[in-house]
């Protein structure tokens, strides 16, 4: 653990790859920021052919090669599904501390090289990335890699979600054997599968960044043959959960970064949601209010659609991903994050007033279809702030809900607040309680 802490504070001390911002200021006030690459320093990757053969021979260098970095994600999945793993084996410990590392190195090349590009709309300061170059190899199996990923991200988060009583257990183990020393590693096991959780969604979450410039690039014919063509990790997503309907409530808990979420509901819509053969010009010029939430609440106002899209998934899952959907869209519209890419044209598209009246019709809509539908939690907590934004009248009688200021956590209290229209997570405006049979809940 100490050595793991050494090494992050001196990837954050002395970063290899940043940015000369300052000194092209002094110098010009119209002159573009340069990349700075360190070309001496030492690097836990192994980018060349020739050095991972020797690396892979017994090479005194120990340094980490596309191949060997597949196979740390791959042993992470293989030890998430194995049973005999003991919770306290110092080899799941070391691959997740050691994973963490080459995830906190990738991390600070690779916004120091995203921020750059967005000024100087290089694509060679991206391509010579080593996310992009470890992603490239022939070496890995990408589809597989990212698999891999999300099999491990989607393992730890049911483990964290149910290791209250595990790590009750594991106090009470350590008082009884406080000689045995591999109890320190059984506690110190939740904090690290936490910190591999989030390091994780850091990974993906570049990886979709990466995406999204690759595919910008090639708009503006950047890249060559070279750069190859890869499936977008949002698709393998998507494909997964499609395939395995039983992870699409774990993926949509456990990326909370809002702007992804949003993405990642509003593509499952659009494979489902069925759209018109016919475009006249009208159609032409909204066909990009299609891709937005208020577009997909829209769609699902109208009966047919509605109707269509629970007959090809669950109506379980309509209400998960209207309920997810409408906590991102929340979110992004708070002063929290700043608007950029997708959640700049996607969570900005209309009111929130508009938006809450759309999730009253889905929702009416969607009780149409079958009228002794079970509605589940998250969804009848989101219908309940789409009543008080819209301006329903409320009576008394239901359990409230409020929504914190700082990320737009949800929890039950006695008095509800919900978001203000203009202001939605800093204003907040007090309602009465709800009557069960007001909105039919």
């Amino acid at each position: 653990m100490a050595s793991f802490q050494l090494l992050n504070e001196l990837e954050q001390s002395f970063p290899r790859v940043y940015s000369d911002a300052g000194a092209a200021s002094k110098a010009s006030s119209t002159s573009q920021p340069e990349l700075v690459v360190d070309e001496e320093a030492w690097s836990p990757f192994t980018l060349t052919a020739d050095s991972e053969r020797a690396t892979s021979k017994g090479s005194s260098a120990k340094t980490i090669g596309p191949s060997a970095f597949h196979r740390i994600i791959q042993d992470l999945a293989a030890e998430l599904n194995d049973t005999s793993v003991q919770p306290s084996d110092i080899r799941s410990l070391r691959n997740m501390l050691l994973f963490q590392y080459l995830v906190t190195v990738l991390e600070g090349e690779f916004l120091a090289r995203m921020s750059i590009y967005k000024e100087t709309m290089q694509w060679t300061i991206i391509r010579e990335s080593t996310l992009n170059i470890l992603l490239g190899s022939r070496r890995i199996n990408y589809k597989g890699l990212l698999k891999d990923c999300l099999s491990v991200i989607c393992g730890l988060h049911k483990i964290l979600a149910g290791c209250g009583d595990g790590l009750k257990f594991s106090e009470a183990s350590t008082e009884k054997s406080s000689k045995d020393s591999r109890t320190s590693l059984a506690i110190a096991l939740p904090e690290v599968e936490e910190g591999t959780c989030t390091v994780m969604q850091k990974l993906m979450i570049m990886i979709m960044e990466l995406d999204i410039l690759k595919k910008q690039a090639d708009i503006k014919c950047f890249t060559t043959r070279a750069d190859g063509v890869r499936t977008p990790l949002l698709e393998t997503i998507l494909d997964e959960v499609t395939y395995d309907a039983g992870n699409l409530s774990t993926v949509l808990q456990v990326f909370n970064h809002p702007k992804w979420k949003l993405e990642l509901v509003l593509q499952y819509f659009s494979k489902y949601i069925v759209k018109p053969t016919v475009r006249t010009r009208r159609r032409l010029s909204d066909s990009a209010e299609d891709a937005t939430f208020h577009g997909t609440l829209r769609s699902l106002g109208n009966m047919n659609s509605v109707r269509s899209v629970v007959k090809k998934i669950s109506a379980e899952a309509v209400q998960l991903l209207l309920a997810h959907g409408f906590q991102a869209h929340l979110a992004l519209s708070s002063k929290h994050y700043q608007y950029d890419d997708i959640s700049d044209s996607k969570a900005k598209d209309s009111s929130l007033r508009e938006i809450s009246e759309e999730m009253i019709s889905a929702f009416n809509n969607l009780r149409k279809t079958d009228g002794y539908i079970s509605i589940c939690s998250t969804f009848r907590i989101n219908i309940g702030i789409s009543f008080s934004i819209s301006g329903v009248i409320l009576f008394p009688c239901m359990p409230l809900i409020s929504i914190t200021q700082a990320h737009g956590d949800i929890t039950d209290c006695k008095r509800s607040t919900v978001c203000c229209i203009d202001n939605p997570l800093k204003k907040a405006i007090e309602v009465s309680r709800v009557h069960s049979h007001a909105i039919g809940l």
